[in-house]
């Protein structure tokens, strides 16, 4: 595969579970670190790629280039992904 995706986020995270459904069903390979024990992992993954708010999935190719894909919604859009999420916002608001 010339390329994966790599997904930064929490365990926690309705929308990061999410992400690891859709790529588990996708056949891409990726990468997923979660980050709810590393607040200062955190700061360098949000200053590193610009980012507030996670989860991110950055796209990674063989050759070292990363390029921020976005969330959640960015990932659906990227694989054509159908099903919504639906619990997301319903867990989002109890957090």
């Amino acid at each position: 595969m010339l390329f994966f995706y790599h997904v930064y986020g929490s365990g926690q995270d309705p929308y990061c579970i999410e992400c690891v459904k859709m790529l588990d069903g996708s056949g891409y390979e990726y990468a997923l670190t979660f980050l709810d024990k590393s607040n200062e992992l955190k700061k360098l993954i949000s200053k590193k790629y610009d980012i507030q708010s996670f989860p991110v999935v950055v796209e990674c190719d063989i050759n070292g280039q990363e390029q921020v894909l976005g969330g959640w919604k960015e990932l659906r859009i990227a694989l054509e992904y159908k099903d919504e999420c639906k619990g997301c916002k319903e867990n989002k608001k109890v957090r």
